[in-house]
């Protein structure tokens, strides 16, 4: 998200990344709408804007599917992730 007219991004002090678990009956469920989510609010918190880089981070990301995978976590395989 650009900042809008008048702000600036040394004015941003955290980001969040709710998750609404009045629908969520297990922990697998909770995972599916976490990963990779998790991880993306992490690189947006602590990427500078001018440094993010949707291609590097697609490929860094499907970097970890054989972790989630061997560990069983339900995570979200976007179509736009070289899985």
């Amino acid at each position: 998200m650009r900042p809008h007219a008048g702000e600036y991004e040394r004015d941003i002090v955290g980001i969040e990344g709710p998750i609404w678990s009045e629908t969520l009956r297990n922990i697998t469920a909770v995972q599916y709408l976490a990963m990779p989510r998790l991880p993306a609010l992490a690189e947006v918190a602590w990427t500078p804007q001018s440094e993010r880089n949707w291609e590097s981070f697609r490929v860094r990301i499907a970097a970890h599917a054989p972790r989630w995978n061997y560990l069983g976590v339900n995570y979200y395989r976007s179509p736009q992730v070289p899985w």
